[in-house]
């Protein structure tokens, strides 16, 4: 399965013979290719803010998914959900929403590279090491009436506890290590859906 979050609802690819699968774990709107083109299921769920989200079942799933990327310009981002010595996570409080710290690769990086730098610059940190990768997260915005597809790599990371300092010219009001508890009661209640997603794979 592919997934995506258009509006911050996610549109999920499948493939239709587990379509029985799939229908027992989403609250999304199940729909047959023959039904309708990927471009016209991602166009109703951008036009509408309260849509619940789709999954597009078809016999061909990569396809689907290329043709996707398509229509979109790609950016590509890196960061990290980072764990220290109490088995607290860092959160960072960006833009009136809980977040995990991110950040666009530069041209010379690699994606773990950016994941470590991001990491460091908006939570200002040392010593933080890559345990192992995530999964891939991907949203779309509008740029300029573009419809833009951000790629982020997620690394699971560590780091020594110690004094976080948010970077305020990134609009990060606030940096802090959270339990696992924390997380579920504050973060989960006003976060993006791609990030809760991410962390509940990640850790529970």
């Amino acid at each position: 399965m592919h997934t995506v979050f258009v509006n911050d609802k996610p549109f999920r690819i499948a493939d239709a013979a587990q379509a029985e699968e799939w229908k027992g774990n989403s609250e999304t709107i199940f729909i047959a290719e023959k039904e309708m083109t990927v471009l016209e299921a991602v166009q109703e769920m951008e036009e509408d803010r309260n849509h619940p989200g789709f999954t597009y079942l078809t016999s061909s799933p990569g396809v689907a998914w290329q043709l996707f990327i398509s229509y979109c310009t790609l950016i590509e981002a890196s960061g990290g959900l980072v764990m220290n010595e109490k088995n607290e996570y860092l959160i960072i409080f960006r833009k009136g929403k809980y977040d995990l710290p991110k950040g666009k690769m530069d041209y010379d990086e690699t994606p773990e590279q950016c994941g470590i730098r991001e990491v460091k610059e908006e939570c200002g940190i040392e010593n933080v090491e890559i345990i192992r990768p995530l999964e891939k997260s991907f949203h779309t915005y509008l740029h300029h009436s573009k419809r833009m597809l951000k790629k982020t790599n997620w690394y699971l990371m560590t780091a020594p506890d110690q004094k976080l300092v948010p970077q305020a010219e990134e609009d990060i009001h606030k940096a802090e290590w959270l339990t696992k508890e924390e997380i579920k009661s504050i973060v989960f209640k006003n976060t993006y859906a791609s990030i809760e997603e991410l962390i509940k794979k990640s850790l529970f």
